[in-house]
């Protein structure tokens, strides 16, 4: 049995009735079948139990490091989607065991006819919260979702019409702004609450603007409207410190920042099994190579593979002399510069918007208790391991996300914290509806961000929309950096100008060559190059479909 519902985006703004449909009813008895018997009893607790443990099933490997971008290299690779069908990539398309987890949850919760309704609501509203973010995950990458059919396999089968899109988008928001409804106001940061319903209808919401253009403003409205009950909401605020938000979880865990986000607990995570594990470098002073250094502190026994890019950290701005934010190359200490006389690292890393400090290890920075160089000959430079194997190609390593309080061998018990959604989101993407809605409060909404997390100058009053817009993108870039929006955003900016390509998926990786000296420097394309011409969506603004999607066994 089908059921479509009636969805009104906003009273007021958007007068027509918007339809959407939920498959109920007649689903395969295996969606249920497996582990629901043990459940259908009077225990409430084992019922929270295993809600918090579908929190973990569905969102870490949706969420956590999910991360399609250009703003990093992965071992010589850029990690954008391409035209192969691996495991990793055939793994984005099949979702169905997260949507048959949460509808397991669902008929448990029916059964479950001890507890109180208040109870029961809310549990039905979390599986329906995780069922949705599954959905957007699935559309983001391969379009619309087959609603009408009572088969559970053929819900992820796109349909291309662009009615189906529309109907996808509107699907999808109903949810969220039914759990935005039927969710608490607050509860446990690792659990959704209404906030972060709200939350979620911004991000899908402004992407909705850009698939559905005939439903734009529509879109925008709503993303305002969502934006504004969770910023006037008093319980969540800017968090002044951006670094403890990201390099300290006992920070993120109680940020009035943070709206949702992902706890790895030390008894029950290792080292290994953090993100943290592919940041930390591996190299120590027995596998430095000879004539590299200087001698490090400690060693490290992580296995870095991810690496920022020279674009992304070019688009961390200086505040130069004149108290203007700029370029690098913009700066005085840039322009005065002479090749052989003056250290890069005080000429083009000085004075950066404070988030280039949190976030990226670059030449001469502080790392845990070592200095890192990655300078040539530098102990952390691309060939400084004796037996081959090769460092960070790009001259930078990530900070975000890292805890450098103490040296952690792999097996040790480790917290980490990751938010899926926080107020610095929430401002950007009320700027961007501002924005396409010609709206000059999106200065003030822009600088909400940039000021108390860049520390950089606000923008002015006067400045023209097209100055506007590529200060947004720039501030949006450098604020969400490694939060798994970058990418989402590229193809979102493409969709709303009508592009074809996307030209940033499209430009070389490139790196930073600094001298053994510190004085001197060039910037060149990666070594072994990345060949882009392989990517999918340097053409394709959705994925393509792996072969025979149904039949997978």
């Amino acid at each position: 049995m089908i059921t479509r519902y009636i969805i009104v985006l906003l009273a007021g703004f958007y007068a027509t009735n918007l339809t959407a449909c939920r498959t109920t009813g007649n689903r395969p008895s295996s969606v249920f079948n497996r582990d629901s018997i043990a459940l259908m009893t009077s225990d409430s607790a084992l019922v929270e139990t295993r809600i918090e443990d579908s929190y973990e099933k569905i969102l870490v490997p949706l969420y956590y490091d999910a991360c399609t971008t250009d703003e990093r290299t992965d071992n010589f690779y850029n990690p954008v989607p391409i035209n192969r069908n691996d495991k990793w990539y055939i793994n984005e398309y099949y979702q169905l065991d997260k949507i048959g987890m949460c509808r397991r949850m669902q008929n448990i919760i029916a059964e479950n006819v001890s507890t109180g309704n208040i109870n029961r609501n809310r549990w039905e509203a979390e599986c329906l919260f995780l069922e949705n973010m599954v959905y957007y995950y699935w559309v983001q990458r391969f379009g619309t979702l087959n609603l009408d059919t009572q088969v559970a396999d053929s819900i992820f089968i796109p349909n291309p019409r662009q009615d189906a899109l529309a109907t996808t988008y509107r699907f999808i928001i109903h949810n969220f702004q039914r759990c935005a409804t039927e969710l608490p106001d607050s509860c446990s940061k690792q659990r959704a609450s209404k906030f972060a319903a709200l939350a979620m209808l911004t991000r899908v919401a402004l992407q909705a603007a850009a698939y559905v253009p005939t439903e734009r403003q529509a879109y925008l409205n709503l993303v305002m409207k969502s934006a504004k009950a969770v910023l006037q909401n008093k319980a969540y605020r800017i968090d002044p410190d951006y670094k403890e938000l990201f390099n300290n979880s006992a920070k993120a865990l109680f940020s009035n920042e943070v709206i949702l986000g992902i706890y790895k607990s030390r008894t029950s995570t290792t080292f290994q099994q953090t993100l943290m594990q592919d940041l930390v470098i591996n190299q120590s002073n027995e596998k430095m190579k000879p004539g590299y250094g200087p001698p490090l502190q400690e060693s490290f026994d992580g296995w870095s593979k991810r690496y920022p890019t020279q674009d992304l950290t070019d688009a961390y701005l200086v505040i130069d002399n004149d108290g203007l934010a700029k370029q690098w190359r913009e700066s005085a200490a840039y322009r005065g510069y002479e090749p052989g006389k003056s250290y890069i690292s005080s000429t083009i890393y000085a004075h950066r918007d404070k988030r280039f400090y949190a976030s990226i290890v670059y030449d001469s920075s502080a790392y845990f208790s070592s200095t890192a160089f990655t300078r040539d000959s530098g102990n952390f430079s691309i060939n400084a391991r004796m037996d081959g194997n090769l460092l960070s190609p790009t001259g930078y390593y990530v900070r975000k996300f890292l805890y450098e309080t103490k040296k952690v061998w792999y097996i040790d018990g480790t917290d980490h914290y990751f938010p899926v959604l926080r107020l610095g989101e929430i401002w950007l993407n009320y700027a961007e509806a501002l924005l396409l809605s010609n709206d000059k409060d999106a200065i003030a909404a822009i600088n909400s961000t940039r000021t108390h997390h860049g520390g950089l100058p606000p923008l002015n009053g006067n400045t023209s929309l097209p100055l506007l817009w590529n200060a947004y993108k720039t501030e949006r870039r450098v604020e969400l950096f490694f939060e798994n929006d970058r990418y989402w955003s590229l193809l979102r900016w493409a969709r709303l100008n009508n592009q074809a390509t996307v030209q940033e998926l499209r430009n070389p990786v490139e790196a930073i060559h600094i001298s053994a000296d510190g004085k001197s420097f060039e910037i060149t394309g990666i070594l072994p190059p990345v060949n882009r011409n392989d990517f999918a969506f340097t053409s394709q603004l959705l994925l393509p479909l792996p072969p025979n999607p149904v039949n997978r066994k």
